[in-house]
């Protein structure tokens, strides 16, 4: 019988389906699902079929209604778009075809390569992101949200390729389903019609390391690292009955493509009917795939993919009881009063540390509301001001307190993100929003340092190794550090509130009340302006490539600034004509892709951002023309 704690996944809510999930799946993958949805299946091997999608934070499967066996089908490393399509399908009868959601899955796979001179070409970004077979109305920008989308070259006929099986197997489950299916017809013919209330859901991530890291960038492209639970031998396990069949798949290549020269790269897609008008699976959708962006992305970070093979070549045992254990340790150890600073910072760091590579932390994490309100405490603590005034006049024991304030941000940014399915996290943030607030303005202001340390108070020091002038560039360098670490918390608030409008998350979230909020307080004005100085930064300061967490940073800086230009004038008044410049000399699109590697899967999406950000500035500058 599946978990109480199961309660809590609005996308989870079948406990019969939730039951042979636990059952089957082991328990790192099982922790992993994030939603699933009863639908009907269209694809190169199902035909009209009524199943259920599951959705894992890497991996798209299909079982059997009720499940007997799970199959992969997708992995979103390959996926190229998800589109919701605006159709009505002559396959189902009324009411069923007005609330359908017809979700369209273009994805990646491989295939025999023909005998062709046709050459493959790199992925490239195109405005805006239609897919190029298809004789539908795709809906792509709703509440000012739009979708990207990769290209990937195709070399064979698609209709040559596609063999349909019709799968006569009977389905009997009390499930709700489509009242009455027609005469099966080809997927998504039909009449045009208005879609259900629904948005896109824009991608979400934090980095959960340093957000100002900075290592030399390699000017050839690396591998994407092939991951255990990626793989396409662990991917295609199936069940029956009581036995399971896995493979683990270590020793395979990141590609097919490198090893066999005769196979080469094609889109196939994956239909998705869901007979609902309120489901969320879509948002779920384009949020897990988003993520794997971001997670894929920073693995080509040299030191973020040393980690990452650590823990593959040395997997521990995957026990729940034991995390549990340890959490309640480290919850209990942060709460004595005795503690120094330095204790707090150790404890902290490892909380986050456990909780990077394990997701069974961040969903105790929003268990209770204790350890999230004692963080923010311990932020007020010290931001934008030390409560202890000695601080503001020792150097040393600031840079402290901001490196202890920076690690305390990326546990809490770690923590916010892929949470979304708990509704403890919800209740948490919804039952006091007053320290939601209070997070937010702690995170807007500017820390507090010893004057000699500001840039603009700064004196020449004749010995430039001297501890005064070594104190003061730390200091310096860490408030960098604290805005960028701030920005990407911020984009996790965002978030959270954007979620709120698009119905993923809980309507007592909107992103018009924090944006409301926001202009209110004095110091966001002057935290837009370092927003801005972050980019021109990160696009002009060299000819260097960014980073993978430089690249991050820079897509959360675009998000905030798009939410700052559609969803509050006076911000966007201020960002049109208080920095006009830098959009005009350095802000611009050849400046973004000089920077940005195409080989980052980050880079389509951060470029989206930039066109739909300079397009707004752009609209507003022509209306007053």
């Amino acid at each position: 019988m599946a978990s109480p704690a199961r309660s809590g996944f609005p996308g989870r809510t079948n406990s019969r389906l939730d039951a042979f999930l636990r059952r089957h799946l082991p328990p790192e993958v099982y922790d992993t699902v994030r939603a699933y949805e009863p639908c009907i299946v269209v694809s190169d091997a199902e035909k009209h079929t009524f199943k259920y999608v599951v959705l894992s934070d890497r991996l798209i499967y299909l079982t059997e209604n009720p499940p007997k066996s799970i199959r992969r089908v997708v992995a979103l490393r390959d996926v190229v778009a998800i589109d919701l399509i605006d159709d009505y399908p002559e396959f189902l009868n009324s009411p069923d075809r007005e609330i359908n959601q017809h979700i369209r899955i273009v994805y990646s796979s491989t295939v025999l390569k023909k005998e062709r001179g046709k050459s493959k070409g790199v992925g490239k970004f195109l405005f805006p992101a239609h897919h190029s077979n298809a004789n539908k109305k795709v809906k792509q920008e709703s509440n000012g949200l739009t979708f990207w989308r990769r290209k990937v070259s195709r070399s064979l006929n698609e209709s040559s390729l596609r063999s349909h099986q019709e799968s006569g197997a009977p389905f009997k489950d009390p499930t709700p389903r489509p009242s009455a299916l027609k005469e099966l017809s080809p997927a998504g013919q039909g009449a045009s019609r208005p879609l259900p209330t629904l948005a896109s859901c824009q991608s979400k991530a934090a980095t959960g390391m340093p957000a100002s890291l900075s290592l030399a960038s390699s000017t050839k492209e690396p591998q994407e690292l092939p991951d255990p639970r990626d793989s396409p031998r662990e991917g295609s396990f199936r069940f029956d009955g009581n036995k399971s069949e896995f493979g683990l798949g270590n020793s395979l290549p990141a590609s097919p493509l490198h090893s066999c020269p005769s196979l080469e790269k094609e889109e196939s897609e994956l239909h998705l009917y869901i007979i609902s008008a309120t489901s969320s699976i879509f948002l779920h959708l384009k949020s897990s795939w988003n993520n794997y962006i971001i997670r894929a992305t920073l693995l080509q970070d040299p030191l973020c993919a040393s980690e990452h093979n650590d823990v593959i070549r040395n997997p521990k045992p995957y026990r729940s009881e034991e995390k549990i254990k340890h959490f309640c340790q480290l919850k209990s150890e942060l709460f004595l009063k005795d503690n120094t600073l330095r204790k707090t910072l150790c404890l902290i760091t490892e909380l986050r540390v456990t909780a990077q590579r394990n997701f069974i932390l961040r969903r105790l994490f929003w268990k209770t509301s204790e350890l999230f309100y004692f963080l923010v405490n311990k932020l007020h603590e010290y931001l934008p001001e030390s409560r202890d005034k000695h601080a503001l006049q020792n150097k040393r024991q600031r840079a402290d307190q901001l490196m202890a304030c920076i690690e305390i941000i990326q546990t809490l940014g770690l923590m916010f993100r892929e949470t979304e399915i708990e509704s403890s996290r919800l209740n948490t943030l919804a039952a006091k929003k007053g320290t939601l607030f209070n997070l937010l303005v702690i995170l807007i202001s500017k820390p507090k340092v010893p004057k000699s340390c500001s840039a603009s108070d700064a004196q020449p020091v004749t010995d430039p190794t001297s501890a005064e002038a070594l104190s003061d560039s730390q200091l310096q360098k860490l408030i960098l550090e604290y805005t960028d670490t701030a920005t990407m918390l911020i984009y996790e608030i965002l978030l959270v509130f954007q979620q709120g409008n698009l119905g993923l998350g809980s309507t007592k979230f909107a992103i018009s009340w924090m944006m409301s909020f926001l202009q209110s307080c004095p110091p966001i004005m002057a935290f837009v302006a370092r927003i801005v100085e972050g980019v021109v930064r990160g696009l002009s300061a060299s000819l260097q490539l960014l980073t993978p967490c430089q690249a991050v940073l820079l897509y959360q800086q675009f998000y905030i600034l798009r939410s700052c230009l559609q969803h509050s004038k006076a911000l966007a008044e201020y960002i049109r004509n208080d920095h006009r410049e830098e959009f005009r000399y350095f802000i611009h699109m050849p400046a973004l892709e000089k920077r940005l590697p195409g080989w980052y899967p980050i880079t389509e999406p951060t470029t989206q951002l930039c066109h739909e950000v300079l397009q707004l500035i752009e609209q507003k500058q022509c209306a007053k023309c």
